[in-house]
């Protein structure tokens, strides 16, 4: 029976992949990464190290002598994603795991910023790429530039999304990704841009539901206990909130708040139109992100794009300010490009 199941999932998704793939044109990350961000006035640094907090290597982004943001990786790792700081070097993301690598609090695959699809479909059957519990992985595979300059810092690596399957080659090979971040901080707000250029090894189909897949951030799990007092808006505005599920073709942003180490936190995500996203996720203990279906033929790119803004000037309640800002943000963006 499992046999009949996989074997029609993959004549599915053969079928599936001709008819859903149109090829997105691919813009270069140089006119997204940075853009319309002000100049930072301190010193930045990045350095490869052994994690002191965990178990894996990170990529650690300073700002003078705060700890800004760190791409976290490695053995003990279930994928990379990078940790996210407040302007006193405290975490604000899910780890997922504890210093001596147990899991820590409710859906520990969701660490900081990342990026994932459940139903990731290829001739090899279905894969999750969300989850990874099943004999899937997401695998680091070279650092091409961990640089610093006056105006943030400047993160490059590849990630190789591997099937539990192989094929006759003993190949399970999914797709490449070229993950890009670029990191600044100025006057109390932080601003991080991701640029992902997904390249297919292999004819897939990108899908599964918005709760997981796409391009996600994950509050600390403490937030959790104190779920009932967060607050989010998004834009367009007029969107019936659906019970964690937001559809629409015009999505813009999200902002997400909530309290933690006795102060409120404020962190917008901003779409990018190239997304092509149908779908805003988001759950009151801090998990939240877009969503889109996609499918590639071997060798075919998709860029995912996203910045998240942190601000620790929030307030709850006081949703205007927030909603104006969110929206000015999202404008100087895209129109920066």
């Amino acid at each position: 029976m499992k046999h009949i199941a996989s074997s029609l999932v993959i004549a599915l998704f053969a079928i599936q992949v001709h008819a859903d793939s149109t090829p997105q044109t691919v813009p270069p990350a140089e006119t997204m990464l940075g853009k319309g961000i002000p100049n930072t006035s301190q010193e930045w640094s990045v350095e490869d190290r052994e994690h002191d907090d965990g178990p894996g290597r990170v990529i650690e982004v300073k700002q003078g002598e705060t700890r800004v943001a760190a791409l976290i990786y490695g053995e003990g790792q279930l994928k990379p994603y990078l940790a996210v700081y407040d302007n006193d070097g405290r975490r604000i993301s899910n780890p997922g795991i504890s210093p001596d690598g147990d899991t820590r609090g409710r859906f520990p695959h969701h660490r900081g910023i990342f990026i994932g699809w459940n139903h990731l479909d290829s001739n090899l059957g279905r894969d999750d790429l969300w989850h990874l519990r099943s004999g899937e992985s997401m695998t680091l595979a070279s650092i091409n530039a961990a640089e610093s300059s006056e105006t943030g810092a400047q993160l490059d690596v590849t990630i190789h999304w591997i099937s539990r399957q192989r094929d006759d080659d003993q190949d399970g090979l999914l797709l490449t990704e070229r993950r890009r971040f670029h990191i600044a901080r100025e006057e109390g707000r932080t601003w991080i841009d991701q640029h992902s250029e997904l390249v297919a090894a292999r004819d897939l189909r990108l899908g599964g539901d918005l709760q997981h897949a796409g391009l996600h951030f994950r509050a600390d799990a403490d937030v959790d206990s104190v779920r009932r007092q967060t607050q989010y808006l998004w834009s367009p505005a007029d969107l019936p909130a659906g019970n964690g599920r937001i559809v629409s073709d015009s999505l813009q942003w999200v902002n997400f708040r909530f309290p933690l180490h006795e102060q409120w936190y404020s962190v917008t995500q901003l779409n990018h139109p190239v997304n092509h996203a149908t779908e805003l996720s988001w759950r009151d203990y801090g998990r939240f992100g877009f969503f889109f279906t996609d499918a590639l033929k071997a060798g075919e790119t998709r860029v995912v794009a996203g910045r998240f803004i942190f601000d620790e000037r929030a307030e709850k309640g006081d949703n205007e300010p927030i909603r104006q800002r969110a929206q000015d943000d999202h404008n100087t963006w895209v129109t920066s490009q």
